[in-house]
């Protein structure tokens, strides 16, 4: 037995538009999550570098923890031209990216 339609007239099925502050408010807070996201994955990848730099004795472990600070780099480099920054967080972020660089520098990584 076919099934009824339900009636639509005078009703619109389409979503609601969202208004011009709710769509500057959604890109501050996806802003806010990628900065946060940056710092988090930032201090991360350091933590990865500074084991690997003290893994002297197990090569297999030292590896795979400069894979994973490296992983972390490229990361954040392909990221960062799409969030902005305020002068601060610009400074920090500038400033640990260097040190992480520096770090997988001394683990063998080239760039």
């Amino acid at each position: 037995m076919p099934r009824k339609q339900a009636s639509t007239r005078g009703r619109s099925l389409a979503a609601r538009k969202p208004t011009v502050d709710e769509i500057l408010a959604s890109g501050a807070r996806l802003n806010r999550t990628l900065k946060d996201f940056l710092k988090l994955d930032l201090q991360t990848s350091l933590t990865f570098s500074g084991l690997a730099l003290q893994s002297t004795d197990d090569p297999a472990k030292r590896q795979r923890n400069r894979q994973h600070a490296r992983h972390g780099y490229d990361t954040i480099t392909h990221l960062l031209d799409r969030v902005a920054l305020d002068r601060s967080d610009a400074r920090a972020i500038t400033r640990d990216l260097r040190r992480l660089k520096s770090e997988l520098r001394q683990l063998g990584e080239t760039f």
